[in-house]
């Protein structure tokens, strides 16, 4: 379990962005929060030193979320990614799980929960609450099909069940025995075979497939 953690907060609101600051430099393993106005200018101190986490609106001026999102997870793959906004449409959800994004919060959340999730993305890599599981269940009901993707072994599988049952790495390679190492060569063939880019988009893949129901234990 990580502390210290280091968090960049991009929010084009100042009173928002203020307000985040003094919630955030309340929790107990954050160490350091650094802010910034716009997408453009988080890549620009993403370039200079990379933290733990970054909170990023959607609707952000010269580079907008969804871009930021996508330049973050192709060039920063390693960085874990909040998105705190209003805008919850599932349209928007999937397509930011579709490109890596860890987790989702609406600005009317209880400071509860964005500690929460800001630890979740941290320590298990994604963080699945009621925004998710909407976004899921309107994509089941279009009834999508996922076609093409290379068959998962069995272990594969159950690796993405507990996975998607939100349990660290850890926590998965003591319940089966394996090494941290085994945990993430296994994961990363699943991220290979499903298209995915993080394990919010395994769990949207797991449900895609059938593999997973909605509990609504996010509700």
């Amino acid at each position: 379990m990580k502390n210290n953690i280091v968090v960049y907060l991009a929010d084009d609101h100042p009173v928002v962005r203020k307000g985040m600051i003094r919630l955030l430099s309340t929790f107990k393993r954050v160490g350091e929060v650094l802010e910034t106005s716009n997408g453009r200018d988080l890549i620009k101190l993403l370039e200079k030193r990379l933290p733990d986490a970054v909170i990023i609106d959607v609707e952000m001026p010269q580079l907008g979320g969804v871009d930021t999102a996508k330049y973050i997870n192709e060039h920063f793959p390693n960085v874990k990614i909040l998105v705190l906004t209003m805008h919850t449409e599932e349209v928007i959800v999937n397509r930011l799980m579709d490109l890596g994004v860890h987790g989702f919060l609406s600005k009317a959340n209880e400071p509860e929960e964005i500690e929460k999730a800001l630890y979740s993305i941290v320590d298990k890599d994604f963080y699945r609450n009621a925004i998710v599981d909407k976004a899921l269940s309107k994509m089941n009901h279009s009834k999508e099909k996922l076609e093409g993707y290379t068959p998962l072994s069995q272990r594969e599988i159950e690796i993405l069940l507990l996975i998607c049952q939100e349990l660290s790495p850890g926590e998965i390679s003591e319940r089966l025995s394996i090494s941290e190492k085994t945990f993430f060569n296994h994961r990363q063939h699943i991220l290979d075979k499903t298209g995915a880019r993080g394990n919010v988009g395994l769990v949207k893949f797991a449900h895609q497939k059938g593999f997973i129901e909605l509990s609504g234990k996010h509700s």
